[in-house]
C-alpha cells in the first residue's frame, strides 16, 4: 500500500469523536471494548469493537490515547448507539462520555506532525490529527472512492461494504486487526472464542484477482456459488492499478491463497483467484523498514543521493536503532564532502552498536579529509582493536553453531529411537507414523516416508499435514502427478477444517507445478 504515502483523507465528513476520561476510563474500557488498551501507547490509536453477547458487531472505532484521556472516532451513523451503549455499563465508575468537537484528518506519512496520534490504517503507518496543520499543503489529498478502495484492499472496516451491523464479528474484516483473544473478558468474547478455536468464521472477506477482462461490475450483496453450492456473497468491486478484483466474503472452504475459483451469480460469472486482505500480506513492521531501506540503497547505487537519504531517514524513525541506514546516510554525506554531518551519523550507528568497525574507519577517512589527524588516528586505532574483538566473537559464533547442530542430530535421534519404540507397541500410532515420516524425510530418505504417511491417511483423512507431506515427498522422488493429486485433496481437507497454513502451503507448491 506504497500508493498512500505522502496522502492524506479528512474523515470529518465520516467520523464524530467521543472524549472518554477520568481515573477509570482505562480499566473500564479495557473490560468493554474488544482490543487490548494496555498495548496501547500514548499519541497512538487502535481499531476497537463493540460486540453483544453473541459475538455480534454493534459498533466499531478508532481509539486514541493522549495523556488527558482517551478519544473514540466513531463512524458517525454510529456514534450515539455506542455513547449509549457505554454509558448503560458505567455504574460506580469514575469516568465520562462526551461529544467532543474536532476535524479528525488521517495521514499517511513519515514526516512527523505535531499533536499525532500514530498506528497502522490500510494497511501503512498512519497518523491522525484532530485539526488541519500546514504541513497538508505538501500531501495529496484523496478522493472518497478512492479512500475506500484503499481501505478495502488494506484490511480496514469500511461500513456498509466489509462491515455489516448484526454480522458475528469472526466474519468481518474487524476480527483481523480489532479483536484481542488474550486480553481478558469482554461482552461477547466466548463466542468469539468458541468459533477461533475450532475452525474460525464460516465466512471472511477476500480479493478475487479477477482474470481478463472482467470489468462489469457484480451487485454488492449479491450471492454466488462455486462448483455448484452457495459459497458467499460479493461485497466491492474495485479496479486497483489496473487489475481488477472482486471483494467477496468467502466460505472457508475456498479460502486458499492463490486458488483459481468460478463465482457463478443468477446472470453471470466470474473466474479469478483468491488473494488475502490486505494484499501483499500484512504489515510487518521488520520487512516494511528493510523494504525501505533496499529501495533507498537502490536509489543510492543510481546516484539518486537526496531521494536515497530522505527514504533512510525515513527508516531511522521507523527503527531509530538501524544501524546499516544510519552508516549509509554517513557515507553518502562523506561522498558530498560533508564530512561533520557523517561523521555524526557514524556516531549514530555506534549508538546503535558499539562493536561497529565501519563506523570507526569511516569517521578516520572523515577526519584525515577535515584534516584532523589526531582524531584520524585514534578512530583508526578503535577500528583495528574492534576488527580483533570481532574476529573473536565470531569464532565463538561458529563454536556455538556447530554444538547446536550436533544438539539437534542429537534430539533427532532420540525421537526417532522413540518413534520406533512406540510403534512396536501401537503400529497405527498417527502421530509417531507423522514423526517417523517426517525425520526420514529430513534425513533424505523421502522414500521410507511414503507407505508411513499412507497409514497415517488411511487411519485419520482429516490428518492435514500428512497430505503436505506426502506432497513434498512425492516431489523429492520426480512423482509429479502423485503430488498434484495429494495436494488438491489436501487442500480440499485443510481448506475445510480451517487448518489455512498448510493449506496455503499446498496450493503454492501446486501452482508452482
Amino acid at each position: 500500500m506504497r500508493e498512500l504515502q505522502n496522502k492524506y483523507f479528512n474523515l470529518d465528513s465520516e467520523y464524530e469523536a467521543l472524549l472518554i476520561c477520568g481515573p477509570d476510563a482505562e480499566r473500564f474500557l479495557q473490560g468493554q471494548l474488544t482490543n487490548d488498551i494496555s498495548k496501547l501507547e500514548n499519541n497512538s490509536f487502535q481499531l476497537q469493537c463493540r460486540l453483544d453477547r453473541g459475538g455480534r458487531v454493534q459498533s466499531y472505532f478508532y481509539l486514541l490515547k493522549g495523556v488527558e484521556g482517551f478519544i473514540a472516532l466513531v463512524p458517525q451513523e454510529l456514534k450515539e448507539d455506542l455513547k449509549a451503549d457505554l454509558e448503560k455499563y458505567i455504574i460506580m465508575d469514575d469516568l465520562t462520555i462526551e461529544d467532543h468537537k474536532v476535524t479528525p484528518i488521517v495521514v499517511w506519512s513519515f514526516e512527523e506532525l505535531n499533536s499525532s496520534y500514530s498506528g497502522i490504517l490500510a494497511n501503512f503507518p498512519a497518523k491522525v490529527i484532530l485539526e488541519p496543520c500546514k504541513a497538508l499543503e505538501d500531501f495529496e489529498e484523496l478522493n472518497k472512492e478512492t479512500y475506500q478502495d484503499l481501505l478495502v484492499l488494506g484490511g480496514a472496516p469500511v461500513l456498509g461494504k466489509n462491515v455489516t451491523i448484526g454480522t458475528l464479528v469472526t466474519d468481518t474484516i474487524l476480527n483481523f486487526k480489532g479483536v484481542s483473544l488474550d486480553k481478558g473478558c469482554f461482552l461477547g468474547q466466548e463466542t468469539v472464542s468458541k468459533i477461533e478455536t475450532r475452525r474460525g468464521g464460516a465466512y471472511f472477506p477476500v480479493a478475487i484477482k479477477l482474470k481478463g477482462d472482467q470489468a462489469q461490475r457484480g451487485n454488492s450483496g449479491e450471492k454466488f456459488s462455486v462448483e455448484g453450492k452457495a459459497a458467499g456473497k460479493i461485497i466491492d468491486f474495485i479496479n486497483f492499478k489496473g487489475q481488477a478484483y472482486l471483494i467477496v466474503s468467502l466460505i472457508r472452504n475456498h479460502r486458499v491463497q492463490g486458488k483459481e475459483l468460478t463465482l457463478v451469480c443468477t446472470e453471470s460469472s466470474f473466474m479469478g483467484e483468491v488473494e488475502y486482505i490486505p494484499l501483499g500480506g500484512e504489515f510487518n513492521h521488520e520487512s516494511f523498514v528493510q523494504d525501505l531501506y533496499e529501495k533507498a540503497v537502490s536509489l543510492f547505487q543510481s546516484d539518486n543521493e537526496e531521494e536515497a537519504i530522505n527514504l533512510l531517514k525515513a527508516v531511522v524513525k521507523l527503527s531509530p536503532d538501524y544501524e546499516d541506514a544510519y552508516e549509509a546516510i554517513g557515507v553518502i554525506l562523506g561522498r558530498q564532502e560533508k564530512f561533520q554531518e557523517g561523521i555524526e551519523f557514524m556516531d549514530k550507528v555506534l549508538e546503535a552498536n558499539p562493536d561497529s568497525v565501519m563506523a570507526h574507519t569511516n569517521k578516520s577517512l572523515f577526519y584525515m579529509r577535515l584534516g584532523k589527524i589526531e582524531e584520524a588516528e585514534e578512530e583508526k586505532a578503535q577500528a583495528t582493536v574492534k576488527s580483533f574483538s570481532q574476529y573473536g566473537k565470531e569464532a565463538q559464533q561458529k563454536k556455538a553453531k556447530e554444538e547446536q547442530k550436533k544438539a539437534e542430530e542429537a534430539e533427532i535421534e532420540r525421537r526417532f529411537d522413540m518413534f520406533k519404540q512406540v510403534l512396536e507397541i501401537d503400529p497405527d500410532d498417527n502421530l509417531a507414523n507423522y514423526g517417523l515420516a517426517d525425520i526420514y524425510f529430513q534425513r533424505g530418505e523421502a522414500e521410507k516416508s511414503i507407505p508411513l504417511l499412507e497409514k497415517v491417511i488411511s487411519i485419520d483423512k482429516n490428518y492435514s499435514v500428512a497430505y503436505l507431506l506426502l506432497g513434498k515427498v512425492f516431489l523429492n522422488t520426480e512423482n509429479k502427478d502423485k503430488a498434484r493429486e495429494v495436494f488438491k485433496r489436501g487442500i480440499e481437507i485443510a481448506s475445510a477444517q480451517g487448518d489455512l497454513m498448510p493449506a496455503n502451503e499446498m496450493q503454492a507448491k501446486l501452482s508452482g507445478l
